[in-house]
């Protein structure tokens, strides 16, 4: 495959991606069903957008928690930095939500 040179990556952009890379394959392996599918999601949401309308909406199947673990993986190998940077930024969301709880999470909104 011939990259054309906007879509060539390299110094800290290329680290990036391989950093994004390892650290959505490692905190995958402990995220829950429906998390993994956000994580799915964002990055098949973010592909259509940069590949153009012209691609069918995807919809997730059923899917057990191996099999949307083995999906993520696969996709990690072939995604672009902008779908990684979304399935980074849910895992972020997750955890902040996480870490504040749902109970502080609404005193904060106020």
């Amino acid at each position: 495959m011939v990259l054309a040179d906007h879509d060539r990556l390299a110094g800290s952009r290329l680290r990036q991606l391989l950093e994004l890379r390892r650290r959505l394959r490692d905190e995958a392996v402990d995220l829950p069903r429906d998390v993994l599918r956000e994580v799915l999601y964002a990055i098949e949401q973010t592909r259509r957008l940069r590949l153009g309308p012209h691609r069918s909406p995807w919809a997730a199947a059923q899917m057990s928690r191996g099999e949307l673990l083995r999906e993520i993986k696969w996709r990690l190998d072939v995604a672009a930095l902008p779908e990684l940077t979304a399935a980074a930024r849910v895992l972020d969301r997750i955890r902040q939500v996480r870490r504040v709880g749902p109970r502080r999470l609404r005193d904060r909104r106020r």
